[in-house]
């Protein structure tokens, strides 16, 4: 079983260690969507929080994404290629979906105002 899970991850220096806690248990796979999941967000307190919170996470995205380009251009053997377009993808998927609300809290915004 540990050889199939080591095949499926390209490079063990960017993803989480084959003996994690949260590898192979479906009980712990739940704990940690409570914690980075919808629950981790809306147990924020304010609207101003969990916005604050997802804005974080866009941007740890991002940044995860640039600093695994860097560590290409530096060290070409220490990173997969694979990693890299996946971390970009993940970070451009975010960015447009914050877009998206965004522009939506401000259309739903300006509809609010328009109406009284």
């Amino acid at each position: 079983m540990t050889d199939m899970i080591s095949m499926i991850r390209t490079n063990p220096k960017h993803m989480g260690p084959i003996d994690s806690p949260y590898s192979g248990s479906g009980k712990n796979i739940l704990a940690l969507e409570k914690k980075i999941g919808a629950e981790g967000v809306t147990g924020a307190g304010t609207f101003e929080q969990a916005m604050l919170q997802a804005l974080d996470k866009v941007s740890g995205a991002q940044q995860r994404a640039t600093n695994l380009g860097r560590e290409a251009i530096i060290n070409p053997d220490s990173v997969d290629v694979h990693d890299i377009t996946i971390a970009q993808a993940q970070a451009s998927m975010s960015l447009g979906i914050t877009r998206n609300v965004l522009s939506r809290l401000v259309q739903g915004w300006r509809d609010l105002i328009n109406t009284r």
